[in-house]
């Protein structure tokens, strides 16, 4: 008994508090900022007040350049956004982050009623700005306290991103519904429901930065290790950022120059490209869609909320599975399963709610796990170093494939229908499994450049001293010198 008390003891003592600490607060601030996946629930309202106060021709097919928008933004922030962070730290870059996020919700407060262009530049882009600089912060800390599970730290820090719609659904369908008034066909017209949409922006900012200020103070970095830094004054100023990266997780790392001629890179974008066109797709579509043969807003509302649950859940299997497996195995059994499950959507217009319920909940559990494999492949096969940063080169597809959902959802509804638009769909999860197919099983980033070479002029040989005069007269602090400054030149 002594001894179970004495390992239970010991192994809670090896536990690293407060990066569990780090992990749930990257997770309620990723929940805070995954109010994005409830687009699909407000979209309907926000669509049907517009209608009626300014924009009487508006449709859903739209309004969803918001969400166009949203994607544009991200993709051209999180490239950026690695190097903010590097530059400010990743502590005041979640707090900007999360700062500018809530406000984007709030100043839709104003917006509602002066058209959709401006909707789009607060709830779109403004959101979406907030959104990118606080989301990388997150991952990279908790793979940083977990070096050694960061398939696991990365589906629970994203788990929340994708469960965030669980609350917030349910949150906007209570107050702006709580009667559970049918649309009036496509949109809602209940003046009374209507009203209550400006205040309901106001009411979930308010929401955000009080999670995520909470949040904020959880997240902390892990210790450097002074044995890691170098003593000499000649070598710190050069070496000193370098070394302290390196040791956070002891890999090898590649630059984002060198990344942009690995063919990884282009793998891996590609992949999340396909992916995000269904995740975009779907889950701003999925009410309306359900709306053409179920009468019933609380069900669809229900319906989306559970779905994060799936969302959640599904992004945590991913992780563990790529931690059993690897990352390639994880993204096959995906890619497949998305690629049927969408094909089939449209047949379950003929199996009424229960049918709809289970296609959208397999799909939500299933598209997530892109989101929780890719951060963690990206550090294996990049480095953890400059992971961050390469992987907010992943999010520049974003913005082709929001563009396209924007310009092409009308053309393929109109000429298409559900059928033709889900039926496209599913062709980017089957072209998501071939690239899957060719990519390698183990990645790593390689051995640094000239790092043997900086090694051994670190450690002169004896052998070169002893039949080398010319080289031995020379001063080593120059030798030395010269090897890192071009060492240096190359990371650069």
């Amino acid at each position: 008994m002594s001894g179970a008390i004495e390992g239970f003891v010991s192994k809670s003592q090896s536990i690293p508090w407060r990066g569990v600490l780090a992990l749930i607060g990257g997770f309620l601030i990723q929940l805070s900022l995954g109010s994005f996946y409830s687009f699909g629930n407000m979209m309907t309202y926000l669509t049907s007040y517009m209608r009626q106060n300014g924009s009487p021709d508006l449709t859903y097919a739209d309004f969803i350049i918001v969400q166009s928008v949203w994607g544009m933004t991200q993709g051209i922030i999180m490239p950026i956004s690695g190097f903010v962070i590097r530059y400010t730290g990743p502590r005041p870059a979640m707090f900007l982050g999360c700062t500018i996020f809530s406000a984007g919700a709030a100043s839709t407060y104003f917006t509602l009623d002066m058209g959709l262009p401006w909707v789009a530049f607060t709830y779109g882009f403004i959101s979406s700005l907030g959104q990118g600089i606080a989301l990388i912060p997150t991952m990279t800390i908790g793979m940083r306290w977990f070096p050694n599970h960061k398939g696991m730290a990365m589906g629970v820090v994203v788990g929340g991103f994708g469960g965030g719609a669980f609350i917030f659904n349910q949150i906007q369908t209570a107050i702006l519904n709580p009667n559970n008034i049918a649309p009036d066909g496509e949109y809602f017209t209940n003046p009374e429901l209507l009203a209550k949409v400006p205040t309901l922006m106001l009411i979930l900012a308010g929401i955000y930065i009080s999670i995520q200020l909470i949040a904020c103070c959880m997240v902390t970095e892990p210790e450097i290790n002074s044995e890691l830094v170098p003593q000499s004054e000649d070598m710190e100023d050069e070496r000193n950022k370098e070394i302290l990266m390196d040791q956070t997780d002891g890999e090898n790392y590649v630059t984002p120059r060198e990344a942009l001629k690995r063919k990884e890179l282009y793998m891996l974008w590609l992949t999340r490209f396909c992916v995000v066109m269904i995740t975009q797709s779907v889950s701003g579509f999925y009410k309306a869609f359900g709306q053409s043969f179920i009468a019933d807003d609380h069900f669809l509302s229900f319906v989306g909320a559970v779905s994060s649950i799936f969302n959640c859940s599904g992004r945590l299997f991913y992780g563990i599975l790529m931690d059993k497996t690897n990352y390639k195995t994880a993204m096959t059994v995906e890619t497949v399963c998305l690629t049927l499950l969408v094909a089939s959507l449209p047949a379950t217009s003929y199996g009424g709610k229960i049918a709809f319920t289970i296609s959208i909940w397999a799909i939500y559990s299933t598209f997530p796990g892109t989101y929780s494999t890719q951060p963690a492949v990206t550090t294996q096969t990049f480095g953890h170093k400059y992971g961050g940063t390469i992987y907010g080169f992943l999010f520049t597809s974003d913005i082709i494939n929001n563009l396209l959902v924007g310009t092409l959802s009308r053309t393929l509804l109109t000429y298409g229908g559900w059928v033709g638009f889900f039926l496209c769909l599913s062709v980017f999860g089957l072209i998501a499994f071939i690239i899957t197919c060719f990519f390698p099983a183990a990645p790593c980033p390689g051995p640094r450049p000239l790092r043997a070479e900086v090694e051994a002029a670190l450690i002169p040989s004896d052998t070169t001293s002893l039949h080398d005069p010319i080289s031995h007269s020379l001063p080593q602090s120059q030798t030395i010198e010269t090897f890192l400054q071009e060492d240096t030149e190359i990371m650069i």
